[in-house]
């Protein structure tokens, strides 16, 4: 059995690696980002596309009833953008945010509940990237 959180990510990880419309606006999408010495991305993270998802921070909280344990699994996907503007940004985030709405089965664990509440779009400090981010809520009974 897998813990619920980790089930979720795999989940989370395979269905925005298998959707093609998603696919076709970035190269790939990360657990965790190569970066150079002075902390931004790596050139290769980028590809063709000019933009990837990566996973954010994460926090879970845990309910324990007598018969019943829920972990609460609240997490940030990131969306990276190098492409002039910000509409390259809002596709990829309405493309990924459909992608993990769609995330409604996991094999060792029950989800009970999945929300995408907020995204935001902002503009990289560097001057260059544009930076989504989703915010997401799920709940999982684990077994």
């Amino acid at each position: 059995m897998s813990a619920p959180s980790v089930e979720l990510q795999g989940a989370i990880y395979a269905a925005l690696k298998g959707d093609a419309p998603l696919m076709a606006l970035i190269s790939d999408v990360y657990d965790r980002v190569q970066r150079n010495y002075d902390g931004s991305a790596h050139a290769s993270v980028w590809g063709a596309q000019q933009g990837y998802i990566s996973f954010g921070p994460e926090f879970v909280v845990y309910e324990d009833a007598e018969c019943l344990y829920l972990e609460e699994v609240n997490l940030q996907i990131d969306v990276w953008s190098r492409q002039v503007g910000r509409v390259h940004c809002k596709r990829i985030v309405a493309e990924a945010r459909r992608v993990l709405l769609g995330v409604t089965e996991l094999t060792d664990n029950a989800l009970v509940l999945a929300e995408a509440p907020l995204s935001r779009i902002t503009q990289d400090p560097d001057g260059l990237t544009t930076r989504g981010l989703i915010s997401l809520r799920y709940e999982v009974e684990a077994f």
